[in-house]
């Protein structure tokens, strides 16, 4: 499968999804101060398991062997599915979607990633640990006795072209957890394009956690 400098049959996709370097970034409120995320490029099995000093806020992060723990670069997705949502609800969309369309070129450059092949294989990679990641955690629950389960994402998939065997577009379904999350009022933050620059698992954690106690 290749990735155009052009993506045939993109289009459609366009028409409904801008480019993010056209929005304002956003991020969900909740996953920026506690640890959801492997801060390692490395294959994670190990679970995550996370008790607030206070000890009324807990999170659990579940790997499966096949695919390993979402990373906080595969996070950058979730970036984009927020930014873009919330440009629709401030345009005044009625409805907004779980479900949205993109061309993974489009969400590449999006992401301030280089494009091609190997690119397309990363994102396939990706969507395959948000969706198979299992987080557990009682960040939502009314004086903290309720306790969510969910994946990043409930579903993704591809759509190609039969005989040309090229990518005619992608589509992602977030979570409910997440999906209320991002549409709730208050439910993202602005972070800076910069963010996508940082190389480093824990600066991009560091930074998360700054921003989200910045307000």
């Amino acid at each position: 499968m290749s990735l155009r400098s052009e993506p045939k049959g993109s289009r459609q996709f366009d028409l409904f999804i801008p480019y993010l370097s056209d929005l304002p970034l956003r991020d969900q409120r909740e996953t920026m101060e506690r640890p959801f995320f492997s801060l390692s490029k490395r294959k994670r099995l190990k679970p995550i398991e996370y008790t607030s000093p206070d000890g009324s806020v807990w999170v659990e992060v579940a790997a499966v062997p096949k695919f390993g723990m979402a990373t906080i670069w595969d996070a950058d997705i979730l970036i984009w599915a927020a930014s873009t949502l919330t440009e629709m609800k401030q345009r005044g969309v009625n409805d907004l979607p779980r479900t949205l369309e993109f061309h993974p070129y489009n969400l590449l450059k999006a992401i301030q990633r280089d494009v091609g092949g190997d690119q397309y294989k990363r994102l396939k990679q990706a969507l395959e640990r948000l969706k198979s990641t299992v987080i557990s955690t009682n960040i939502r629950g009314e004086k903290r006795t309720k306790r969510a389960m969910f994946g990043w994402l409930d579903h993704w998939d591809e759509d190609t072209d039969k005989q040309t065997k090229e990518i005619k577009g992608m589509t992602l379904t977030l979570s409910d957890w997440l999906y209320n999350g991002i549409v709730m009022d208050g439910g993202v933050l602005a972070i800076h394009p910069d963010y996508f620059r940082l190389t480093g698992g824990l600066e991009r954690c560091l930074y998360r956690i700054a921003r989200k106690h910045a307000g």
